[in-house]
């Protein structure tokens, strides 16, 4: 749980603070790819990351642990980053276009990579949300948030995979990868470098994961040649979902290693780099998932949601 005040209000105003021309509406830029002769924080940028203006997380806080009582409290240091994905204000990810998409795929590997050099940082999720309701910026961007701990969805799934590799001595998502393509009733998409499919046990209708084929924990490591493949590929994943779906929203769930070098016990994770295999999750329209007493309810079977994605993509 994270105890923090109500931050300020977003300012209202009629320009939005993302588009090129209003960088000083936002903080000062951590990152950015630009045009050759373009200046930090002025137009002409591809790619721009930077802090959150009302952050959860902040990496100028020291990193204090404590115990109240039987409790445990530690001070929220860490960071809340935002990546604006286009300078174009109308990009949807499915007009994006392979080549930003690439840009913004790299973004992230940049940012795992310069976050991870801090070894109070354990973990750091990435995710892009698209139709949030509500929302007060229709500007294209990720956000990235990292953290003094593992983030609970993680954790569990990294236990869960040690766990299989100790009894199996087989990573879990190569199973799945095995498996999947066996049946293929689930199977949307196989590329050179990525499997795309509606898990077994779905919890929400076209649940979606992209599993790299070649077994690796960590996101950084991905190829230049395989960033090109899976840019190519989600850009005929958010057509389809455009085209063929009725434009829902998603949200997309980079999950990839926690921050190896960071001030843990590392016997916990002695096994990652063989038990654990990065992959992409998108939920659509997740402000509709349904559970009953903790168990998912889904609508469409995932092997209906895999064929109807299937067959949409093919025409």
């Amino acid at each position: 749980m994270l105890v923090r005040p109500r931050g300020g209000a977003e300012p209202a105003g009629a320009e939005c603070p993302f588009c090129p021309g209003n960088e000083a509406s936002t903080p000062p830029e951590i990152a950015a790819y630009r045009k050759e002769g373009s200046a930090p924080n002025s137009p002409g940028w591809q790619v721009r990351v930077i802090p959150e203006a009302d952050p959860y997380f902040r990496v100028e806080w020291d990193l204090v642990r404590e115990g109240v009582g039987m409790y445990d409290k530690i001070t929220p240091r860490g960071a809340s980053e935002l990546i604006i994905e286009s300078p174009s204000h109308e990009d949807t990810p499915a007009g994006m276009g392979p080549d930003q998409l690439e840009r913004v795929l790299w973004m992230y590997r940049d940012r795992l990579e310069d976050l991870k050099r801090d070894p109070k940082i354990r973990d750091i999720l990435i995710t892009r949300r698209y139709g949030k309701p509500g929302s007060r910026i229709s500007h294209p961007y990720s956000r990235v948030t990292a953290i003094p701990v593992i983030f609970d969805d993680l954790r569990r799934e990294l236990r869960e995979s040690r766990e299989y590799y100790q009894y199996k001595r087989r990573c879990l998502f190569c199973d799945i990868l095995r498996q999947e393509q066996a049946d293929d009733d689930r199977v949307v998409r196989l590329t050179p470098f990525f499997l795309v499919v509606v898990p077994y046990a779905a919890c929400a209708p076209f649940e979606t994961w992209i599993l790299p084929r070649q077994h690796s924990c960590a996101y950084e490591t991905l190829s230049p040649e395989a960033a090109a493949d899976l840019a190519r590929l989600l850009s005929g994943y958010f057509g389809v979902l455009a085209a063929r779906l009725g434009n829902p929203s998603f949200e997309l769930t980079l999950h990839t290693a926690p921050n190896l070098g960071a001030k843990i016990l590392q016997d916990e994770w002695a096994t990652i780099a063989d038990d654990y295999h990065w992959h992409l999750e998108i939920v659509v329209q997740p402000e509709r998932a349904t559970r009953v007493g903790g168990i998912a309810v889904n609508e469409v079977p995932p092997e209906e949601a895999a064929h109807r994605l299937r067959e949409a993509w093919r025409t």
